[in-house]
């Protein structure tokens, strides 16, 4: 999974994101991707991010819903080949998918503020 962050200003039309060689996969393109605009939430130092069920069911890997709470490790790379860990898991009244532990390592890494954008593909 990658991740790309993108200052919506910078954005136009005409804009083309290259998607990385991995060597290791047998597409060369993404079959399932997610576009989190940041909320000032997501990027306050105590929080993480919030993820839609769409997302959570397609490009992340399936959560163990015997578990509680259902949670897991999510192992990321960026563009520049870093690695980033993330927390997924699911709670919260009413219950949600969030991103926490190491979200605001990454935001603060990447200087993130609300309204930019993360790409996860998958």
């Amino acid at each position: 999974m990658f991740t790309r962050w993108i200052r919506p200003e910078c954005f136009t039309e005409n804009d083309v994101f290259p998607i990385p060689d991995l060597g290791h996969t047998r597409c060369k393109h993404p079959t399932e991707f997610f576009c989190k605009i940041l909320t000032a939430s997501d990027t306050s130092k105590h929080g993480g991010f919030s993820v839609p069920r769409r997302v959570a069911e397609k490009p992340f890997p399936q959560l163990d819903y015997s578990m509680q709470p259902p949670n897991q490790e999510l192992i990321v790379r960026d563009l520049h080949d870093n690695l980033w860990t993330f927390r997924h898991i699911y709670r919260g009244q009413p219950k949600r998918h969030l991103l926490t532990t190491g979200c605001s390592l990454f935001v603060g890494a990447k200087k993130l503020k609300a309204g930019d954008s993360v790409l996860f593909i998958r």
